[in-house]
């Protein structure tokens, strides 16, 4: 659901009653005479510049202000109330220019998945890594490294969690810094990390999130008790204590199933560091369109838009697709269905949806139907026909407006 924001206009008062002051700087200055007219120097009897003095009493009491603030939030968004706070890692990952010096990595684990699947290089494109950036001493807290695995007792990489010797990760524990987890909850020196990657998630979620949109998918097979069991095992994770050693990291993946990390292998030496991750190529985008979940599954399109479950879309037969769509009930509800195809050599608009007597047609007599389904507002089940392998451009019409473009792959 969209968020209604209320927006005020700081000059609406111009046309209410109280457009005009109640005194004017003639009147300001004919009481500042009054109230200096008993000074008995010569200084006395001239108007004060008003202006001036307003000006300067602003300023001196904006920098009490911010030099207070200061004081008070600096220690609050680093230690307040017994917890570390970050509040300025950002949770998702910008598109960066990959200049010179610069290294392009692909990353195809999901040690770092969250709602939008982040820093998976499946939808989004490469990695751009700053090799340079390599000691534990140029890292700070909340940033992600992509790091070679490293080969300790003990530990046995899984290749479907990392499908390769390298993956990305993030800084958790600087050196000196003692580490432990308790029920899914990370303390650096006993002090909770209250920030979005200080706990178990699972594609971004908290426990409490995980389930409702589970019980929201209206799937009862989705998870069954075994399943529920282990769950909530994994967000109540527990590790014991350990200290970070000088030249070594603690670091953790945001999806901590999906990936390996110190919990497995302890920190991370610095030798297994090769750079900082800075953000996506910005001219390596795979698609415009994505790969996410919800409702703890597997969808292909735009996040919070639209999208159909991950798969395959073939050229040979009529491929059946439910469109998720999220939004409104005004957005949807009397809304027929219409989708255009564009196959990207040519250009050329195709009617691609297949009615129920076998026969194309540019729009469905009908739209999405309102009502949650794995997380998703609304959904329509469709038949499409794609006549030509490679890369083709959908766009949506709601009710003859223009809805959402993503893109798909037939083979």
């Amino acid at each position: 659901m969209k968020k209604t924001e209320i927006e005020t206009d700081p000059f609406e008062l111009a046309g209410r009653p109280f457009k005009k002051p109640m005194f004017e700087t003639e009147s300001m200055d004919a009481v500042e005479r009054r109230v200096w007219k008993s000074g008995s120097s010569r200084e006395a009897h001239k108007p004060v510049n008003r202006r001036r003095r307003l000006y300067l009493a602003g300023t001196a009491l904006t920098a009490l202000i911010v030099f207070c603030a200061a004081l008070f939030i600096g220690p609050l968004s680093e230690n307040a109330n017994g917890a570390i706070r970050d509040v300025t890692t950002p949770k998702y990952p910008q598109r960066v220019e990959a200049k010179e010096g610069l290294v392009l990595v692909d990353d195809y684990s999901m040690s770092m998945a969250g709602q939008k699947m982040e820093y998976y290089s499946g939808g989004f494109g490469r990695l751009v890594v700053d090799p340079k950036i390599r000691t534990a001493e140029q890292f700070r807290r909340g940033d992600v490294l992509y790091y070679r695995l490293p080969a300790v007792p003990g530990f046995t990489p899984n290749p479907e969690i990392s499908g390769s010797d390298s993956q990305t990760a993030r800084v958790i524990g600087l050196p000196g810094e003692k580490i432990k987890i308790e029920e899914g909850q990370v303390y650096v020196n006993g002090k909770k990390l209250d920030t979005f990657y200080g706990q178990a998630r699972s594609f971004g979620l908290d426990e409490a999130a995980y389930f409702k949109n589970m019980k929201a998918s209206g799937r009862k097979d989705a998870c069954p008790p075994d399943c529920v069991k282990d769950t909530k095992a994994y967000f109540n994770t527990n590790m014991a204590e350990t200290e970070v050693p000088k030249g070594a990291l603690f670091v953790l993946g945001d999806f901590w199933a999906q990936s390996h990390d110190s919990r497995e292998f302890g920190a991370l030496a610095q030798g297994n560091i090769e750079g900082k991750v800075l953000g996506y190529d910005e001219a390596g985008a795979r698609s415009p369109s994505q790969i996410f979940a919800s409702g703890n599954l597997w969808f292909t399109g735009i996040p919070g838009k639209i999208g159909f479950l991950k798969g395959k879309i073939h050229t040979l037969n009529p491929h059946k697709i439910v469109w998720h769509f999220w939004g409104t009930r005004e957005e949807f509800e009397g809304k027929n269905l219409r989708i255009e195809g564009i196959h990207t050599s040519d250009g050329v608009k195709k009617p691609v949806l297949i009615n129920e007597d076998d026969s194309i047609v540019w729009e469905y007599e009908w739209g999405p139907t309102y009502g949650p389904v794995n997380g998703a507002d609304a959904t329509q089940p469709s038949l499409i026909k794609l006549d030509e392998s490679g890369q083709w451009r959908l766009d949506f019409y709601l009710g003859g407006k223009f809805y959402a473009s993503m893109y798909v792959n037939a083979e």
